[in-house]
């Protein structure tokens, strides 16, 4: 069985943090580039974490989605990629904020696509691409 990790962006060393410092009282601008440089810009803030595995019948693929619902989750494949993405908004007493979600994984060469299926459960979506039934070899009798 394969396992291939979602790696999570590496923080840049020091050096944006030193920067701070060095430019005296940053404008807005400077400070929030600043905070993209230490953790990550918006675009990878709303990439769900992936792990990809097989086994001798399947390849899957398993994200991890806390507190989305069923609901808001849509799948979609076209041309060998995978599309997960999804819209919600959660409300507060005082006020309502709106999420998103994308992620895009290729397809391995050898599913039957037109088997793939999903399945979400306590905030990890479970995505299963069984492969290919193996072409066996047949003896053509020559008359």
């Amino acid at each position: 069985m394969k396992l291939i990790r979602y790696e999570y962006p590496q923080m840049p060393s020091a050096g944006s943090l030193n920067r701070l410092f060095d430019l005296g009282m940053p404008t807005v601008e400077r400070f929030g580039g600043l905070i993209d440089d230490l953790f990550g810009s918006e675009a990878s803030l709303n990439q769900p974490a992936v792990d990809l595995y097989e086994d001798d019948h399947n390849f899957f693929a398993r994200m991890e989605l806390p507190g989305v619902k069923k609901n808001v989750i849509e799948l979609e494949l076209e041309n060998a990629v995978l599309t997960c993405s999804g819209n919600y908004s959660e409300k507060t007493k005082d006020t309502e904020t709106d999420y998103s979600f994308q992620r895009s994984i290729s397809v391995p060469d050898g599913v039957a696509l037109d088997r793939v299926s999903a399945d979400c459960e306590d905030g990890v979506l479970t995505i299963k691409m069984p492969k290919k039934d193996a072409s066996k070899s047949r003896q053509i009798l020559v008359k």
